[in-house]
């Protein structure tokens, strides 16, 4: 009995340990552009603020328009993180605040990475991101800094 348990309580102790170093696998997250924008490069700082809705104007003036994926997509969650900082909840605080009070609205949600591609390659002044698979010819990969 008493071997029994302890073979028990081994095994969940490794089970547990094991979860520490698992993680479903996540899609890589591209900041692009259609070949047509002016935007080759960013700064960490401008791209949070262009998504936090605190400016439009990047480098040299150039206007961009972000688009968002709509809440729940696993890419939507690792691009706040990566890049702003913030957890999806406490970016659906902030529009809500923002929202609130007046000073703004968030970037238009598309439901998928496909639909983002479609816009970016239709207005060259749109700014988004997305699941590395949907990379394809018409589209630059923003360097950011």
């Amino acid at each position: 009995m008493f071997k029994r348990l302890i073979s028990s309580a081994t095994s969940l102790l490794l089970a547990s340990g094991l979860s520490l170093f698992y993680h479903p696998a996540s899609a890589e997250v591209l900041v692009v552009v259609s070949v047509e924008a002016p935007v080759t490069r960013l700064t960490f700082s401008d791209l949070r603020e262009v998504y936090l809705g605190r400016r439009t104007l990047i480098v040299n003036g150039v206007e961009v328009v972000p688009l968002d994926l709509t809440e729940g997509t696993a890419a939507r969650s690792e691009f706040y993180t990566l890049y702003t900082g913030q957890t999806p909840a406490q970016i659906k605080a902030h529009w809500a605040r923002q929202i609130f009070t007046g000073r703004g609205q968030p970037p238009q949600a598309l439901t998928n990475s496909r639909a983002v591609v479609e816009r970016l390659v239709s207005d060259a002044k749109s700014l988004g991101y997305i699941d590395s698979s949907f990379l394809d010819e018409r589209l630059r990969v923003v360097t950011i800094e």
